[in-house]
């Protein structure tokens, strides 16, 4: 008695969260409909979505076209050479591009387990996932958008610290080494293509400072875009590893669980002022038809006492004219 004591204190002075009991809610249960939101600004952000799947293709796009060139054509496809040695800067960028094309073919084998399941927490958690269902229907963008705009700081947060060390794998291994070699080597061409005959800065118009033909200008433009990618995923990688100690202090638990369990929260919320926004409007809908009966029987009640009302009109006595 006194261990079942012991065990039911431990587990009330554990975070709030974990005592919080919410349902565990899938797309066959909710109407997605009642999300839709035709307001500009969802509209903006799904066109922003569209955007940002676009890139992602794009630069699935420019790494083959990368490792094509160094593999078929085994050279490289700047005018610059890398400083480290061709040979090991061509199988260095080969073989990241190599296991970013794996872990794509990883996290699609997620996304399809987690499409099957029909879980919209695991939905919600899952970029993949989340952009299936949001390209599937715009009332599934609007759902996702409503689950993630939660006011609390600490749940911003701790999404923002999720989903940007949820590619911590990606962003270490397969993009990192090989955005290293380009961006040193896009360096070192920039610098020769703006550095004058008396050694100072110059910025030249000059197509070929910037390669020998076109598909060489145009890797430029490639490596230089996906750099600057790179460098923002750095300092978003960097920002979420400094607020994961507090964050995970915060919830005293796991974080993907915690993320989870929010989203399950945050959509008994919503259904919940759904259904009293449909009850409130099932009860004006009624009161406006009390209203409009009784006024419809006050109308016909004075017309029936208009109808059996006798009409009194004046009469004159009576006179004997024989007298």
């Amino acid at each position: 008695m006194a261990g079942e004591f012991k065990r039911e204190s431990l587990f009330q002075k554990g975070p709030k969260w974990k005592r919080e009991h919410v349902a565990d809610y899938k797309f066959d249960f909710v109407d997605v409909d009642e999300f839709h939101d035709p307001g500009w600004w969802m509209a903006f952000k799904f066109i922003i979505l569209y955007f940002s799947i676009a890139m992602s293709t794009l630069v699935y796009c420019a790494e083959l076209w990368t490792a094509g060139i160094l593999l078929i054509y085994d050279k490289w496809s700047l005018s610059t050479q890398p400083l480290i040695r061709f040979e090991i800067s061509k199988w260095i960028y080969v073989g990241c591009i190599i296991l970013s094309f794996l872990l794509l073919a990883w996290e699609i084998r997620k996304a399809r387990n987690i499409i099957r399941s029909r879980n919209i927490s695991y939905a919600a958690t899952n970029v993949m996932a989340s952009r299936f269902y949001s390209m599937k229907s715009y009332s599934h963008f609007c759902l996702f958008q409503t689950i993630h705009s939660s006011r609390k700081i600490t749940d911003y947060m701790a999404f923002f610290v999720f989903f940007t060390l949820k590619g911590w794998k990606r962003l270490l291994f397969a993009q990192s080494p090989r955005q290293i070699i380009a961006g040193i080597t896009v360096y070192a061409l920039l610098k020769s293509a703006w550095t004058n005959k008396q050694n100072n800065f110059e910025f030249t118009t000059n197509w070929d400072a910037y390669g020998e033909d076109w598909s060489q200008r145009v890797a430029l433009l490639l490596m230089s875009f996906t750099c600057i990618l790179w460098c923002l995923s750095i300092l978003s990688f960097v920002l979420g590893c400094f607020l994961y100690l507090p964050i995970l202090c915060h919830i005293q638990g796991n974080l993907k669980e915690y993320c989870c369990h929010k989203i399950d929260k945050r959509i008994s919320e919503i259904l919940e002022r759904q259904r009293k926004r449909r009850i409130k409007e099932l009860e004006r809908k009624e009161a406006a038809i009390n209203d409009q009966n009784t006024r419809k029987n006050n109308a016909s009640n004075l017309k029936r006492e208009n109808l059996n009302r006798t009409a009194t009109l004046p009469t004159l006595p009576k006179v004997d004219d024989s007298d």
